[in-house]
């Protein structure tokens, strides 16, 4: 799918059309009659998507809406982060490209699991798919990606229940699979780095000729495939990681109104994890009292502020984590799409899909300062085994015929999900909290001796249906909305309780919901380029993932969303510059808190609570002359609790006003590009993202912190060759927010990669 304005194709297609006539004419040796019909060869053109910005407001992103829309005729914000942009800016993975995106923050946490944050909301709030399908919350089934098997990432912001059912009340991210190439192209990406480390992919697609019907049918059979691989040791001591991945894409054209596509990737990690630095620091503060004097004593997340926290530099690159850790996983991926022509308006589509995931894990994740002993306290020993495998099929069909006269276009669709999945972990004897360790050169020895077992099994059964339409109500002013249907099955089974050793199933556990969800707006043509819009979407999600649900959560309702946003998108300056303007308001409503019984006094859990946030986003992408590439975002962000008590364990304490974790105030990315005439490239610019709160009580700050990534890339012949440096200021950050420790980003480094197409 071309990325470029949507009238570059058709001029590029009418001169190759043009100039392919004329020399066929002049090579012609045999007249051929007036009347007489020529079958050409089919001509695939596809324009140069390295001349779109992070703006391409003509693509038309699937994550959006399924109606085909352009991003300056959605009612809704959508970031596409293209190929060539992870080329250009050295984007290694769906993280940091995602994180060139408007208002968006992310990480790789422990274990290798990606996590996100926009618009006031993180963690699972933030829905990831593989190519509109989402395997799992982000928590369960979120792993790392080589952005070199991904044709684009596209960011959906805010509530997107419409497009991928329950969830997704902060947004929604899709990493989008490469389609098959219909003209031949290979790819070889080659890179070095410190601390062992290494990347190399191989990308190779095209037409396959023994395949092929004969030139004088529309017939036609290409494919896609892509391997990488990429291995670093890792700045932190033993943190070696290992990632390998496999992309394939096979299309047959059929007919001229069927065509066929299938999908498959492969993903294999496997890490030792670094869960952080413990936070050295001398006393305590409490603060919910008065006047409170320090305290040497361990501290307290809900109560408590540090005084005088740090990592110590001298244990920067040491790791606590148990000799014999691990993480392992495997996920799969493979989708066969059916796109048919039934008649000139009337399209019918159908995907049917499976995904798996086998997942390994063996880790000793939390490792404290204690002031008091002065050594390193060390717990939450964790056994983990996944085993999910995913079923599903989504059909729809779209008809482009008027309405009372009005231009229209209706999408109406149907899916069927059945989501098997297998838990399990270590016995309820084995240890969680192993012997305290030195800060400095600790002997963190070997995990207790354990085999995880299968203790259940959670199936969740999704049926949904759901529609789309855009009418023209003027030739300037848009109607487009949608609404979804819902009915989702959960039912869960105790294969082995952990505390009477029996094997086989005690219980069964079945809730279900019925969520309606959808999003309606108004987009206004104030010029050809120029557009206003005003919408309202919502989302529904349960007051813990679903794989998790358990009879203490039966009675709770699904907690609601909704977003009101308006904005600008629009061309200037005679097509040299893009933007998108937008002010969002998010509400979350019922959330489980904590209240107490006014008879009794006892602590009960209710769904009282409430998140909000609002703020302004801004993005431009502006080309000043030739070969200039200028690109700045930037977003504020208001979020707080409205009504949210946190558990003490004996009482509760109200955080109404407090602002939720890892969200910070402001987000701006800026990104300059100059490439001259002999094809010397200068790019880079710097990256700011405010303070976050690693806790409710807002008692403890990750400090803000800018970071800078520049590159010289200069070509030879079809190759490009790159040296990188990644975080110039050398700046200690966390990109995530902690708590008692601290998970910092790697220090000042450089790269060189080499880059050949062929």
């Amino acid at each position: 799918m071309s990325l470029c304005p949507s009238f570059s194709p058709f001029l590029h297609l009418a001169a190759c059309s043009l100039l392919l006539g004329s020399a066929l004419s002049a090579q012609t040796t045999q007249l051929v009659a007036k009347d007489d019909p020529v079958m050409l060869d089919r001509i695939d053109v596809i324009a140069d998507k390295a001349k779109n910005f992070s703006l391409p407001l003509d693509a038309a992103p699937t994550t959006g809406s399924r109606l085909g829309l352009a991003v300056r005729d959605l009612p809704a914000s959508v970031s596409v982060i293209t190929q060539e942009m992870m080329q250009l800016r050295g984007l290694r993975t769906a993280v940091e490209s995602v994180e060139s995106a408007v208002g968006m923050t992310g990480g790789t946490n422990f274990g290798s699991i990606p996590t996100y944050s926009t618009r006031g909301f993180g963690g699972n709030n933030v829905t990831i798919l593989r190519d509109g399908i989402r395997q799992n919350t982000a928590s369960q089934s979120s792993r790392t990606v080589d952005s070199f098997l991904l044709d684009r990432v596209e960011v959906l912001k805010g509530p997107s229940s419409l497009m991928f059912g329950e969830g997704a009340v902060g947004g929604a991210i899709n990493y989008v699979s490469k389609n098959p190439d219909r003209t031949r192209r290979g790819e070889l990406l080659a890179s070095i780095g410190p601390w062992s480390t290494y990347r190399i992919g191989v990308g190779l697609g095209g037409p396959i000729p023994s395949l092929n019907a004969q030139p004088s049918t529309l017939s036609s059979v290409s494919y896609r495939l892509d391997l990488v691989q990429n291995s670093t040791g890792g700045y932190q001591d033993r943190n070696q990681q290992d990632y390998l991945g496999l992309a394939g894409a096979l299309g047959w054209r059929v007919s001229d109104r069927l065509s066929l596509t299938y999908f498959t990737t492969w993903l294999s990690d496997s890490v030792e994890s670094y869960y952080g630095n413990p936070v050295v620091y001398d006393a305590v503060i409490n603060t919910t009292v008065a006047g409170a004097q320090p305290e040497v004593r361990l501290f307290n997340g809900a109560t408590d502020r540090f005084v005088n926290p740090r990592v110590d530099p001298a244990a920067r690159r040491t790791n606590y984590n148990i000799l014999d850790n691990y993480a392992d996983t495997e996920n799969s991926f493979n989708r066969l799409r059916a796109e048919l022509t039934l008649a000139p308006d009337l399209e019918l589509r159908n995907e049917t899909y499976a995904a798996t995931q086998v997942l390994k894990w063996r880790n000793l994740e939390t490792n404290t300062w204690n002031p008091v002993t002065r050594l390193v306290a060390r717990s939450s020993f964790v056994h983990i085994y996944r085993d999910d495998v995913l079923l599903g099929n989504r059909l729809d069909l779209s008809l482009r015929r008027p309405l009372f006269g009005l231009t229209n276009r209706f999408l109406i669709g149907a899916s069927i999900e059945h989501n098997d999945q297998i838990r399990g972990g270590a016995p309820a004897n084995v240890p969680t909290v192993l012997s305290s360790v030195s800060l400095l050169n600790p002997d963190v020895g070997r995990g207790p001796v354990a085999r995880e077992q299968k203790t259940s099994r959670v199936v969740v059964g999704t049926h949904a249906l759901f529609a789309e339409n855009i009418l023209e109500l003027t030739p300037a002013l848009k109607l487009v909305g949608g609404l979804r249907y819902d009915h989702i099955s959960l039912q869960r089974d105790t294969l082995f309780n952990p505390t009477t050793a029996t094997p086989t199933p005690f219980s069964t556990f079945k809730k279900g919901y019925r969520p309606v969800t959808g999003r309606a707006g108004l987009v206004w043509s104030a010029t050809n380029t120029l557009n206003a819009y005003a919408a309202t979407s919502t989302a529904a999600e349960p007051v813990t993932q679903l794989v998790g649900l358990a009879a203490a959560n039966a009675d709770f309702s699904l907690q609601k969303g909704r977003q009101l946003e308006v904005g600008l998108k629009g061309t200037l300056l005679r097509d040299r510059l893009d933007f998108t303007l937008a002010y969002f308001d998010i509400e979350k409503n019922d959330l489980l808190t904590s209240t107490l019984d006014p008879t009794t006094g006892v602590r009960i859990s209710q769904q009282i609570g409430s998140q909000k946030s609002s703020g302004v986003e801004a993005a431009f992408a502006l080309s000043p002359a030739d070969g200039w590439r200028i690109e700045l975002n930037a977003a504020y962000t208001a979020a707080e609790f409205g009504a949210f008590n946190e558990n003490l364990g004996t009482g509760v304490i109200s955080r109404k006003g407090k602002v939720p974790g890892n969200v910070p105030d402001w987000v701006a990315n800026a990104f300059v590009s100059k490439r001259f005439a002999s094809g010397l490239t200068f790019s880079g610019g710097p990256r700011y993202v405010g303070d976050r709160y690693g806790n409710t009580n807002n008692s403890v700050i990750a400090k803000a912190y800018t970071t800078v990534d520049a590159s010289v890339s200069y070509p030879l012949g079809r190759s490009t060759i790159t040296l990188r440096g990644r975080s110039l200021l050398d700046e200690d950050y966390e990109p995530i927010a902690g708590t008692t420790m601290r998970r910092l980003a790697d220090p000042i480094s450089a790269e060189l990669t080499l880059r050949t197409l062929f």
